[in-house]
């Protein structure tokens, strides 16, 4: 191990294997050497999925008045059957300002401020309306304190109501806009650049092309801004030209192919290989990091072949780049699934795409072959030297979400 704490290499192209959990170990290092960039946004930029750079405090309690939770009459609680006379209305905009004495109640909308002297709301649906609908009579028990929110009963002014780190969605940005906040630090996102590498031959171009762009739209989907670096020969000067230019737009870098040859590279380009493969199958990952032309730099290498190169992405890349948009770094939700076919034990962790649905509320999961056109959204990870049996219950990994 170097000072680091990254396994350190023999030589460029020998293997050094390291478990799936010293994989995940490694990149949670990497991740923390580079740490997410805030930025300063208004308030009408925010969106869904963009994530806190900063604490979001209550300013005043919340609620800053007594409301009420229902459409009713705000009144002073005592026996059923006694009769009060209305004596005005309050909403949320337009509260009854007077002290509400005994023998009265306000009319009061959900949501409404519950006026100064009043302890209780009553439904509308349980009270006898009188006269020219100018007094009530409640016709059930209630106890004191009904049907009201009390000031700060969600929160007290200085309450830290959303936390650095926490994901936006509709209701909290909602929330941000509610307590008048003008503008929110948010972490950028970071930038993943592909490329793919490979010889002249037309098989290898187009098995290139689709890596790349699978990735590219896998990336996409789950909210980072990914960048087609286009194709490259699978030749030393060619590689080690077409990662100093894209070092200069992206801090992270994930190439199919050129395994090799990049390895080779990697000393010259001042980085550091963490690790270059994985004891799994698939497994021929590799991981560097580093900086290309004083830019921070961390590549990933992935396979050329499509499953492996979609399992690898999903499994290493993807995790990394949320940890890089300041969320935390976590191998992903599994979700029990039935099998619907059976798949032999293999000598080795073996990881299998499937293609997993929701049928009448249960989810149930179809191991995929490695064609290129299937359609895989999902990952179940097999232990070695395990079997598994039609309809046996089983922990996948869905993919493909933001």
């Amino acid at each position: 191990m170097n000072s680091a704490g990254f396994p350190k290499l023999k030589s460029p192209v020998s293997f050094q294997t390291v478990s799936i959990e010293e994989a995940f170990r490694t990149l949670e290092v990497l991740s923390k050497r580079y740490p997410p960039q805030p930025k300063t946004v208004h308030v009408a930029r925010l969106q869904p999925g963009r994530v806190l750079a900063e604490d979001i405090e209550a300013v005043e309690d919340i609620p800053a008045e007594r409301k009420s939770i229902v459409d009713g009459f705000a009144i002073i609680v005592n026996k059923p059957g006694t009769k009060r006379r209305i004596v005005g209305s309050s909403t949320a905009v337009t509260p009854y300002d007077a002290q509400l004495q005994q023998g009265e109640c306000v009319r009061i909308t959900n949501g409404g401020v519950v006026p100064d002297g009043a302890d209780t709301v009553v439904p509308f649906e349980d009270v006898l309306l009188y006269g020219e609908m100018n007094s009530i009579e409640v016709i059930t028990k209630l106890d004191k304190g009904e049907n009201i929110r009390e000031r700060g009963s969600e929160a007290n002014a200085g309450d830290i109501l959303l936390r650095d780190g926490y994901r936006l969605d509709s209701i909290s940005i909602g929330l941000i806009h509610k307590l008048g906040i003008s503008q929110v630090e948010i972490y950028k996102k970071p930038r993943v650049s592909l490329i793919s590498i490979g010889n002249e031959s037309s098989h290898q171009r187009m098995n290139g092309n689709f890596n790349r762009s699978q990735l590219l739209a896998l990336f996409k989907i789950q909210g980072f801004k990914s960048i087609d670096a286009g194709e490259c020969a699978d030749k030393l000067v060619e590689i080690e030209k077409k990662l100093n230019t894209t070092a200069e737009f992206s801090c992270v870098i994930v190439a199919t192919g050129g395994y090799e040859q990049i390895l080779n590279l990697a000393e010259k380009l001042n980085l550091t290989v963490a690790f270059n493969k994985i004891s799994s199958n698939p497994g021929k990952f590799a991981f560097a990091h580093g900086s290309i032309n004083n830019k921070p730099v961390f590549l990933c290498i992935l396979p050329q072949k499509a499953a492996a190169a979609w399992i690898g992405a999903n499994l290493f890349v993807s995790p990394f780049l949320r940890a890089m948009e300041g969320r935390t770094l976590t191998k992903g939700m599994r979700w029990k699934s039935k099998l619907t076919e059976s798949i032999p034990k293999s000598s080795e962790i073996s990881f299998v795409r499937v293609q997993s649905e929701f049928i009448n509320g249960k989810l149930i999961s179809t191991p995929v072959s490695s064609d290129i056109f299937s359609r895989a959204n999902s990952i179940l990870k097999i232990p070695e030297n395990i079997a598994y049996s039609a309809k046996d219950t089983v922990n996948v990994l869905l993919v493909e979400s933001p």
